[in-house]
């Protein structure tokens, strides 16, 4: 006999039903559960299907609740006690097939089945697994959970489950619960019951197709149900649990039913952000990326059609699916760049089944012997003028076919697939071109016909497959020249119309034209030389086949080029047009765009505007107008001189070289001997900086030479006369017209220019006096010029100044670089050559220990600079070297503060999208554990904080000659030992060969660097 419910012991058989009154309480509250006993009384089944039995189940729904989603450990605690107790007081292990005991929850799940109670039979099903959801993360619930597992698993459930999947697709309600009762059962314990599931495909994956097509109506969604998951969610978390945890064999029959793979990408533009980051995810690592599926099964998984459902994201929107907006999953890339990484991945990759790689037309058969297909035609090398390239004859005809959805002018994404996929099968590009009839290329001013042209322009800069014109792969004979010349002129290109574009009055068409068919004859020329080196390396008897492909290949590019005269047009109208690229780059100096640390849109316009500066024959480096303080070469002067260097500055120097050594007639050397001696006596001195008024007098100085450069050179050879009595030499003097031009202007400027101007003047022309007399081996010259300006200068504390040496000079004043500047001059052999007295005490100069580094500095920005960064520009800047050189700090809060900089370092590493995040996080991952036993009593040597800033340098560019050795060490264990680094770099390098064969010498000079760097500590520990 069945069991009452509880309370009902004393209620008659007999009695009349009760009237129910409501006493104004509304709805009665689930009871709190806090005993074992309480939870038996609750969960007893009983032959009821009334609100009691809702409530008890709601109750226990609460409870497990509060176990998952608490706050309070302690209660937390305390309850999985009492759930632990429960579950082990049902006959679980006991309960088979046959048997008469079960859970008194499947007693009321089977119960609420035979009753068609469907509210009952859903909230069963739901507290269920909601159940092995609770016990999933705590080991002591394994066993009881698997027993849980295989009792679900009997005939009598998977009648139940069999009866709730079988329900009318607008229940919901019952789907989801059974969908996500079985997701439970595969996820639990790591699978261990995925098999078991599997073997029940009849039911267990009964209509799953159709329920990856059931989306939530959003027109209907209520405010209760609005962060619901639908039927589809439910049934994709299901499918992807068991891509996840089933055996290859099992996944292999799985995805052997095409339909779902469809269903799972069908409209998959319409799920939110966390389901589409969930099915690319989950068919990328669980699929592609499974080494045991068979390629072939993968290959025919992506059809055409499916490849076009997820490029559908390309145009994906947030705000076009206000479901669930507040699911986790935003902070990732966006949907358009995630599904891009997909196709890229996947029409990219052989492995993943769907690309075939390129092998060429030919078929080797046995015996070394070379046949070719016969879906080749070759008649087009006898008869170039009537090419017959056929589309269909590509080997990936799915990719040939899904390039054809794709739009390579709406979006990058889609231009940069089409480009990838190019690259991986170069005998797609063809095949594209003559499918591709939709798209004329008449010249319009609009968006589309831009796109479309830069896409062109891109692809005929794509390299040219070695392959396709390697006799090795076609053997006796050659390449299809159809294919060849679709991959450098594609038909849409024909004469006719880039004739028509080139003759456009719009300066963009033209100007895109005349790129495309500039990129069209570089690789032109690249392929006739490699057809002509084919001819030459094949047996002789089938050379002249190579040569006729060669000359057919001629022929077939220049009827598609555009007639001769149009070009010449299009040339001479530039040639008319005149472009002053002073105004521009005068306003670039102005606004300080080649100071900028980081490269932008407007730092790369002024390197365009070098460029055209250093083309330009007609620069106006010596005027300005009358509003004007500077000329544009004194702009750059103070461009020069008062910025640090960056790849924007260095070109300006040597623009500037160019404008000395031409516009004023010096020379090469002796330009960029002027411009390198002028920069290094304006850099700033510690109680010196450059003032405006010296730009202003140093560039009226050389406008002024610009308009006499005869008179002055005149000046200076007859100065050099009455010094040395040799005009002969005058060559040696070369570029000291500048100092000719300062002593006869001095007079002027001392009247017109104020005190503090004037001494700022002096202090300059003393500091670059000096740098002279430096670097002159007869400094006869610069001691005339100056006895000539102390005579002029009126002013005693002015002529002090230029009179005595500077007691204190700019930094690296005298030094030139090398790499940059030749010498200052190159004076007769007989000036510099070194007399015997002088070698002699040369050599009894006794020697001096080096200068010992500059002392730690109390204050270290490097701490806290790095948070200004991301990840990359961290790297590049130098911060995280600054960080980790703190380890090495005699100051132990200072080694404190960056240990735990480190660990926060670590941390967004870990999160971040750097490509090289996983090494990097493993290099300080291993630093982080070698110092922390010590850092609080001792510094880290400087040694091995050099080494490892070296190291995340080097990490940074997989393509330095170190990153194969950098890593092998990395690999070696967790931490590292201090006192062993120097002696394993030194073997490493001087007993073992370099990654790269020309790389031993750059190991060397790399190792000789990280080893004076370490001598800032005596000990290596």
């Amino acid at each position: 006999m069945a069991k009452r419910c509880p309370g009902s012991a004393d209620v008659s058989p007999h009695s009349k039903r009760q009237k129910l009154t409501d006493n104004g309480s509304g709805k009665s509250k689930p009871e709190e559960i806090s005993s074992v006993k309480q939870l038996q009384n609750i969960l007893a089944f009983c032959q009821d299907a009334g609100p009691e039995t809702k409530r008890n189940i709601q109750a226990f729904k609460k409870f497990l609740e509060s176990i998952i989603y608490g706050q309070d450990p302690t209660l937390q605690s305390s309850r999985r006690e009492v759930l632990l107790g429960f579950l082990r007081l049902q006959p679980l292990s006991q309960a088979d097939e046959s048997s008469t005991h079960a859970f008194d929850l499947v007693k009321t799940w089977s119960f609420a089945a035979q009753s068609n109670n469907e509210a009952l039979f859903a909230a069963v099903a739901a507290v269920l697994a909601l159940l092995l959801k609770t016990i999933s993360h705590h080991i002591e619930f394994q066993l009881l959970g698997r027993s849980l597992c295989q009792l679900l698993l009997q005939s009598d459930q998977l009648k139940l489950l069999e009866r709730g999947l079988s329900a009318q697709k607008s229940k919901d309600h019952l789907l989801s619960t059974c969908i996500r009762l079985l997701t439970e059962i595969v996820s639990f314990d790591g699978g261990s019951s995925a098999r078991r599931v599997y073997r029940s495909k009849d039911v267990t994956f009964k209509r799953l197709d159709t329920f990856l097509s059931l989306r939530q109506d959003t027109k209907s969604i209520g405010p209760g149900s609005r962060n619901r998951p639908s039927v589809r969610n439910t049934a994709l978390r299901y499918l992807f649990a068991n891509l996840r945890l089933q055996d290859h064999a099992a996944k292999t029959e799985i995805l052997a039913n095409g339909k779902l793979l469809r269903s799972v990408f069908q409209d998959i533009k319409e799920d939110s952000p966390l389901i589409i980051y969930e099915a690319l995810d989950a068919v990328r690592d669980d699929v592609l990326k499974d080494d045991k599926i068979p390629r072939r099964i993968k290959g025919r998984l992506f059809t055409d059609q499916i490849l076009s459902f997820i490029a559908t994201l390309y145009s994906y929107h947030i705000d076009d699916n206000p479901v669930q907006h507040d699911e986790p999953g935003h902070s990732r890339e966006s949907i358009p760049a995630t599904a891009h990484a997909f196709l890229l991945s996947v029409c990219t990759t052989p492995e993943y089944g769907i690309l075939i790689p390129h092998g060429g037309q030919s078929v080797r058969v046995a015996g070394g012997g070379v046949v070719a297909p016969t879906d080749v035609d070759y008649q087009d090398v006898r008869t170039p003028h009537k090419p017959s390239f056929r589309p269909t004859s590509t080997k990936n005809r799915t990719l040939a076919s899904f390039l054809q959805t794709l739009r390579p002018y709406a979006s990058d994404f889609q231009r940069n697939l089409i480009l990838a996929t190019f690259q991986a099968a170069p005998e797609l590009v063809p095949d594209y071109f003559c499918r591709k009839k939709s798209f004329s290329f008449e010249p319009k001013l609009t968006a589309t016909w831009l796109g479309f042209a830069a896409f062109l322009l891109a692809t005929i800069q794509l390299p040219l497959h070695d392959e396709l014109v390697n006799p090795e792969v076609h053997g006796i004979l050659p390449p299809s020249i159809s294919e060849i010349i679709e991959s450098i002129l594609p038909m849409q290109l024909s004469s006719k119309v880039m004739s028509r574009c080139l003759n456009q009055n719009v300066i963009i068409i033209k100007f895109l034209m005349i790129k495309i068919l500039s990129a069209a004859f570089d690789k032109f020329a690249r392929t006739i030389h490699l057809l002509r080196s084919a001819s030459r390396n094949v047996q002789s008897n089938h050379s002249k086949i190579w040569h006729e492909a060669a000359l057919a290949l001629i022929e077939n590019f220049g009827q598609r080029c555009p007639d001769m005269s149009h070009v010449i047009t299009v040339f001479r109208s530039s040639l008319e047009q005149k472009f002053d690229a002073s105004i521009p780059l005068s306003a670039a100096l102005d606004e300080d765009i080649c100071t900028a640390r980081k490269p932008s849109f407007q730092t790369l316009i002024f390197e365009n505007l070098l460029k055209i500066a250093r083309c330009s024959p007609d620069i106006h480096w010596w005027q300005k107008a009358e509003h004007e303080k500077l000329s544009l070469f004194g702009r750059g002067l103070k461009s020069c001189a008062t910025f640090e260097g960056n790849a924007a500055k260095r070109s300006l120097e040597a623009l500037l070289r160019s404008a000395l050594s031409e516009g004023l007639s010096m020379g090469i050397e002796h330009g960029s001997n002027l411009l390198a001696g002028l920069l290094n006596s304006l850099k700033e001195a510690k109680e010196w900086q450059p003032a405006e008024a010296l730009f202003e007098f140093l560039d009226d100085c050389f406008i002024r030479l610009s308009k006499r450069v005869v008179k002055y050179h005149q000046d200076l050879l007859e100065r050099i006369v009455e010094i040395d009595g040799d005009s002969a030499r005058d060559i040696a003097y070369q570029g000291r017209e500048l100092l000719v031009v300062v002593s006869e202007q001095w007079p002027f400027i001392q009247r017109s220019a104020t005190t503090a101007d004037f001494e700022n003047i002096s202090r300059w022309f003393s500091y670059y006096l000096f740098t002279l007399e430096q670097r002159d081996t007869d400094p006869r010259f610069i001691h005339h010029i100056r006895y000539q300006v102390t005579k002029a200068t009126t002013d005693q504390q002015s002529k002090e100044v230029i009179t005595k040496a500077p007691e204190e000079i700019p930094d690296d004043a005298t030094n030139y670089d090398s790499g940059e500047f030749d010498k200052l001059v190159t004076p007769p052999r007989e000036i510099w050559t070194v007399q015997k007295d002088e070698v002699a005490e040369a050599e009894n100069i006794e020697w001096e220990p080096p200068t010992p580094p500059p002392p730690e500095k109390e204050d270290h920005p490097g701490l806290g600079r790095w948070k200004q960064f991301d990840v990359e520009e961290a790297i590049s800047e130098g911060a995280i070297e600054e960080l980790i050189l703190c380890l090495c700090s005699k100051y132990v809060d200072i080694r404190k503060q960056a240990f735990i900089e480190l660990r926060l370092w670590m941390k967004k590493v870990e999160t971040s999208q750097y490509s090289e995040r996983e090494p990097t996080y493993l290099l300080f991952g291993e630093l982080v554990e070698t110092v922390k036993h010590f850092i609080a009593d001792s510094s880290l040597s400087y040694f091995a904080g050099a080494a490892a800033a070296e190291f995340c340098q080097i990490l940074s560019n997989p393509l330095h000659h170190l990153y194969a050795k950098v890593n092998k060490f990395l690999n070696r264990g967790p931490t590292w030992k201090i006192e062993k680094l120097p002696s394993h770099w030194v073997d490493e390098i001087l007993m073992h060969l370099p990654t790269n064969d020309d790389a031993h010498y750059k190991e060397m000079g790399w190792l000789l660097d990280l080893l004076i760097k370490g001598l800032r500590t005596a000990a290596v520990s």
